[in-house]
C-alpha cells in the first residue's frame, strides 16, 4: 500500500492567494516606467502583455488585464521578475553608492582609489573602467581643505558631481 503524500498538493485557497498576489505584481508591472521595465528579466510574452496594458484605460479592463499578466508570470519566469522588482525597490542599493563615495573621499592618496575602482567595476561590469578611473582620479586630486579658495572648492564640487552622475547612470543601466 502506498503512503499518502500531500507535499505537492496545494489547496484551492492557496492557489487563489497566489493568483491574487500575482495580480498585484501584475498591476505594479503595468504601472512601472519603461526604463525600469527594461531592467527587469521579462520574457517576450510578459513584455508584450505589459506593453499592451498601456492602451487600456477602463478600470475593470485594467483589472482583468492585470489578472492576465499575473497568469503569464505564473506560466513564465514570475519568480525571477518578483526578485528583480524587490531588488529594484531596495533602498540599500543607493545607500551602497553613497557609502562607496564617502569611503573614496576619505582615502589618503590617489593610489588607494584603484581598489575602490575595482570594487565598483566588479559590481557594475558594464561600466567603462578607464572613464571611472579618470573620474575618480580627478575627484581625488581636486579635494581641498577648509582654507581653499572658491575656485578650488567649485572645481571639487564639479568633479564630485561628474563622478556621482556617472555612478548613478551605471546604477540606472544595471540589469537586475
Amino acid at each position: 500500500m502506498e503512503e499518502y503524500n500531500d507535499d505537492e498538493y496545494t489547496s484551492k485557497t492557496e492557489r487563489k492567494r497566489e493568483s491574487d498576489r500575482l495580480q498585484q505584481v501584475g498591476e505594479q508591472l503595468m504601472n512601472m516606467k519603461p526604463a525600469d521595465l527594461n531592467r527587469l528579466p521579462l520574457s517576450d510574452r510578459l513584455r508584450r502583455a505589459v506593453d499592451a496594458s498601456k492602451q487600456i484605460s477602463a478600470h475593470e479592463a485594467r483589472r482583468r488585464h492585470a489578472q492576465f499578466v499575473g497568469r503569464v508570470m505564473r506560466e513564465d519566469s514570475g519568480d525571477k521578475v518578483e526578485l528583480a522588482m524587490e531588488e529594484l525597490n531596495n533602498p540599500y542599493r543607493l545607500r551602497w553608492l553613497m557609502d562607496w563615495q564617502e569611503k573614496l573621499y576619505a582615502l589618503d592618496n590617489i593610489k588607494q582609489g584603484e581598489a575602490m575602482v575595482q570594487e565598483m567595476i566588479a559590481r557594475y561590469e558594464h561600466g567603462d573602467r578607464q572613464h571611472l578611473r579618470n573620474l575618480t582620479r580627478n575627484a581625488l586630486s581636486a579635494r581641498v581643505g577648509d582654507d581653499a579658495d572658491n575656485n578650488a572648492k567649485d572645481k571639487f564640487k564639479r568633479e564630485r558631481r561628474k563622478l556621482s552622475d556617472y555612478i548613478q547612470n551605471l546604477e540606472k543601466q544595471q540589469l537586475l
